[in-house]
């Protein structure tokens, strides 16, 4: 990993809301003119805009929410939503907040919030895909525990499925206690400052994934203390939660990850409590969509994800469960506003 990235500290630098939007535009303006994009905004169970991208098959099969990794934001998925889309699946992927575009941008949003959004995006997704099309939720890295706490939080979601990409995991009494001390570290010697990791190196990924990662202004290339933090908390749960995930779960590994330990995850596989399937892909790294050879990766996702259709009756009723989950949150969150399309 030392030889991936560069790592100092600065003065925490404000966000500027002229820097923001020059951002944005630069962002937008690396995107394939040919994809069949829509991007926008939705409105979270607590009001606040989302920004999302909407990739939409012409003949959907099923919906995909995809939730990108730690500093990273929709558009990680630019490269391979469009494929998934010309293969029958409508994929939605937003800025996790904190991250991307976000309003909180450079804020550590809390686990509570971050696991709500996503609640709410697959509502969102249901509400543009249609509600009767079964639900899948690919998250990587972090996306991937935030996905896991997600279907752990709200089973009545009616997700068909999780695909799990080098998820965010942290296992064992001693190793959790070691991040635990580091973060503590960080946040005691960093103050206000941010903490800088810079990547030097981009071989092993696709060239747009490179390009995107070094130079997207979007993607962010350093983070408070509390983020770090916030992230030990987030993998560290995440194992704990896995024995209340009783949907079928693809968890895919990076062979030679470069950021999270092998045994980690596999402990958070093994306490899954519902079907799984476990691959370890030989030679690839964390970032297994985006490497040179991911599009292996993408077509076990697909596979998986089409094996899962074909166990589910014609008959299954998604636009129940979205009611089920609609009645529920109205329940739990009377005074919060109903997710709607604003884009």
């Amino acid at each position: 990993m030392a030889g991936i990235f560069q790592f100092s500290l600065r003065p925490h630098q404000a966000w500027r809301k002229e820097d923001r939007i020059a951002d944005i535009r630069w962002a937008l303006s690396a995107l394939d003119p040919r994809a069949h994009l829509r991007c926008g905004v939705f409105a979270a169970s607590d009001g606040t805009n989302v920004p999302y991208r909407l990739w939409c098959a012409k003949e959907p099969r099923a919906a995909l929410l995809l939730l990108h990794g730690c500093c990273d934001y929709a558009g990680a998925f630019d490269e391979i939503a469009p494929r998934l889309a010309r293969r029958g699946f409508t994929c939605l992927a937003y800025d996790q907040r904190g991250f991307g575009a976000t309003a909180s941008r450079g804020d550590w949003a809390g686990v509570d919030r971050m696991v709500d959004d996503a609640a709410d995006g697959v509502a969102f997704l249901r509400q543009r895909a249609g509600a009767d099309l079964p639900v899948f939720i690919v998250g990587e890295s972090m996306g991937g525990a935030v996905a896991l706490h997600a279907a752990a939080k709200f089973p009545q979601l009616g997700i068909a499925g999780l695909v799990l990409l080098a998820p965010g995991a942290l296992a064992g009494a001693i190793r959790r206690l070691i991040y635990g001390w580091m973060a503590r570290l960080v946040r005691a010697f960093a103050g206000d400052s941010e903490v800088v990791f810079e990547r030097v190196s981009g071989w092993e990924l696709t060239p747009a994934a490179a390009i995107r990662l070094l130079g997207d202004p979007l993607v962010m290339r350093s983070i408070k203390p509390e983020i770090f933090a916030g992230l030990v908390s987030l993998g560290s749960d995440a194992v704990n939660l896995a024995n209340a995930v009783k949907i079928p779960v693809l968890t895919l590994v990076a062979g030679r990850d470069d950021v999270l330990r092998q045994a980690c995850i596999r402990r958070l596989h093994d306490n899954l409590a519902g079907p799984k399937t476990w691959h370890v892909i030989a030679d690839a790294p964390h970032l297994l969509l985006h490497w040179r050879r991911g599009e292996s990766v993408l077509r076990e996702a697909r596979h998986w994800i089409l094996n899962r259709l074909m166990a589910i009756p014609a008959a299954a009723s998604a636009d129940c469960a979205s009611e089920r989950y609609a009645a529920a949150r109205r329940r739990a969150l009377p005074a919060r506003p109903p997710v709607s399309p604003a884009g």
